[in-house]
């Protein structure tokens, strides 16, 4: 039997026959050991969850050492167990229990475990848009404007439920401990809840496993010598502009001669845009990972304290016990590695900032520690508040309400990101080969989906396309261990791996730096351009970046937004053309023609800032010659408008 919980005043049940029931707002359950499958509407979306008690399931006890130190000799008596604690600002006492048997075994244990007075929650695993997730019980609550905490705490007394907390940086969240036994109480009161005119939405509170979207391997680097020789940089035109970083002749996605293998040109046209600016130190890049070394050499002059909302403390550092605790480290290099500092490798915006978000780690036993819907809510929020201007998400999220409020928080223009600018957020389109699965990517429209070209401009066959997907950016050409012998090693991103021993880099003797790959190498270089977009015009809106950074990439595939290329593989230096070419657009009519020249000359000489063009890095409070050579620069340039309806 299957129970549809909806936030109108009806429930449907769904299985041989169907029917709708009209019922009040405080319907009994009904219950039915063999409920497979509950569908909330919610904010008129419906969520799926299938039961997956084959998998494991998920406890709640009094405490989270003493209370399963008790029940472990149980537990390992039902199998091969595998244990990962759900963490995150103050929660104590859960845990997912890993535990592949028949469903029935594993729901008999489930029944077993309640009768022990330790165990306060049991219920199994569900499935949720294709994804593993834990049904815990907590619900979170989006309230409408002007309500007060006197009405939810009024309406907890008769749905079973207490508040945890007001939801931190919104007024309008809470977070709400349901006191039932297992996932079916958790589902009656959030459809109960979803029923209340107040209440704008009510939904589950969800702990999942972030989904990395990389690859990387160190292994082949014994020669890196020969690597660095093969073919060596030389611009001429640009003596100035190419960094002094030791391993930067790597870096060809930045600038691509053919060193790799690929096709000179196939790369983001960063040593023009450095020509214009390396990046502004107030332009923060939040990376949500696992925690970033700030220990680096290379990038440790450009990290900006975060938060651990995982351990719920500043300590951002990775664990060093398992390889993948790196990604953060390798995502941040991509973004900001210092360039021109005679070590290493470097950024996009090699003089701009990140500040890490830890989410999670990487467990030794090869499970990673789940993180909550309403951590990662909160994790943007507080960095949101915090002078974080753009998000870069290599691993992907769960599809929820939760974190989808607190995304378009960020995000919107008129919200909490930037003094109400709005925040960029990007994701990844994940490494599956096909069409973007429906989940995390469709489910927040406000961000922008990445996904992967390699070293000629060609899709990486491991990219996901769709009609989601917004832009390309490089990385590598294949995906995994396998890929990586049959690719050239030069093929892949060079980044910084966690300084010393640990991390990606086990077996070479590169021991700071590592080769990167997957949609999660793609994701934060092009974070790190719309970073330099910022750096040359902090005031642009989140919709305004958006749409140079989209309509300035360079067309790939078929004419125009494709689902293979989306817009396009981002261009760095065509991008802040864009943008400084609109910044001379003085009139607002989408063109640089006469009409803005006599505008710049009527106020020559003067600091009139709306004709204060120049430098193009950053403007001098002069209207003069600077200005002038500016706009001749971008004389007769017509810039694609903005559609008023994009996001």
């Amino acid at each position: 039997m299957k129970w549809l919980y909806s936030n109108k005043l009806s429930v449907a049940i769904v299985g041989f026959s169907v029917a709708i029931i009209a019922i009040t707002a405080f319907a009994e359950t009904f219950y039915d050991d063999n409920v497979e499958e509950y569908v909330l509407t919610v904010n008129n979306e419906q969520l799926h969850f299938i039961a997956q008690p084959e998998s494991g399931y998920v406890l709640k006890t009094q405490d989270d050492i003493g209370a399963m130190d008790t029940l472990s000799r149980f537990l390992k008596s039902t199998g091969d167990i595998k244990i990962s604690p759900v963490r995150g600002l103050g929660r104590k006492g859960v845990s997912v229990v890993y535990n592949e048997r028949p469903a029935e075994e594993n729901n008999k244990t489930i029944k077993s475990l309640r009768i022990y007075s330790e165990v306060q929650y049991a219920a199994p695993l569900f499935s949720s848009n294709g994804e593993t997730v834990a049904i815990i019980p907590e619900i979170v609550i989006r309230v409408k404007p002007g309500s007060q905490i006197e009405q939810v705490e009024t309406i907890c007394e008769t749905a079973g439920c207490t508040i945890i907390k007001q939801m931190e940086f919104t007024e309008q969240e809470y977070l709400l401990e349901v006191s039932g036994p297992d996932a079916e109480a958790v589902f009656e009161v959030a459809g109960q809840l979803n029923q209340i005119d107040w209440i704008e939405w009510a939904a589950p509170n969800t702990a999942f496993q972030p989904k990395l979207c990389n690859q990387a391997v160190s292994g082949g680097l014994a020669n890196n010598e020969r690597l660095l020789t093969d073919a060596p940089i030389q611009d001429a035109n640009n003596p100035g502009v190419i960094p002094d970083d030791e391993y930067f002749p790597m870096q060809w996605h930045l600038y691509n001669t053919g060193q790799s293998g690929g096709t000179p040109g196939a790369d983001i046209r960063a040593l023009e845009a450095w020509e214009i600016t390396t990046g502004d130190p107030n332009i923060i890049v939040a990376v949500l990972d696992y925690g970033v070394d700030s220990n680096h050499p290379d990038l440790a002059i450009n990290l900006v304290q975060g938060y651990d909302f995982y351990e719920d403390d500043d300590l951002t550092q990775p664990v060093l016990d398992h390889s993948v605790n790196a990604h953060g480290t390798a995502c941040a290099g991509l973004i900001a590695a210092q360039g021109d500092n005679s070590i290493g490798v470097t950024g996009v915006a090699h003089n701009g900032t990140v500040m890490p978000l830890r989410i999670g780690k990487f467990r030794t036993n090869g499970n990673e520690d789940k993180v909550t819907a309403d951590v990662l809510a909160t994790g943007l929020r507080w960095a949101a508040e915090h002078g974080v201007d753009i998000f870069s998400s290599s691993p992907g999220w769960q599809k929820s309400p939760i974190i989808r409020s607190a995304v378009q928080d960020v995000t919107m223009v008129g919200g909490i990101g930037r003094d109400g600018k709005g925040c960029l957020m990007f994701f990844t389109v994940d490494n599956g080969g096909g069409l973007i699965e429906p989940g995390w990517v469709e489910t927040y429209p406000e961000v922008i989906a990445v996904g992967a070209t390699d070293h000629n401009d060609q899709r990486c066959y491991y990219s996901n396309y769709g009609p989601e997907l917004d832009v390309v950016a490089p990385s590598a050409p294949g995906f995994n261990g396998s890929d990586w012998a049959k690719t050239s090693e030069k093929a892949w991103l060079w980044t910084t791996d966690i300084a010393g021993k640990g991390g990606y880099d086990v077996y070479s003797n590169m021991l700071d730096y590592t080769a990167f790959g997957g949609t999660s190498g793609a994701c934060p270089i092009a974070a790190g351009v719309a970073a330099l977009i910022l750096s040359v015009e902090s005031n642009l809106t989140s919709k305004e970046v958006r749409h140079f950074l989209e309509q300035s990439a360079k067309d790939l595939g078929d004419p125009g937004r494709d689902d293979y290329y989306g817009w396009g593989r981002v261009d760095a230096r065509a991008a802040l053309d864009m943008v400084l070419a609109k910044r001379a657009d003085l009139n607002n009519d989408w063109k640089v023609d006469m009409e803005d020249l006599l505008l710049l000359i009527e106020f020559w000489r003067t600091n009139e800032p709306t004709a204060d063009i120049a430098p193009a890095a950053k403007r001098d409070g002069i209207v003069d010659e600077q200005d002038l050579e500016l706009m001749m620069r971008y004389w007769q340039i017509e810039i694609p408008e903005m559609n008023p309806t994009a996001q």
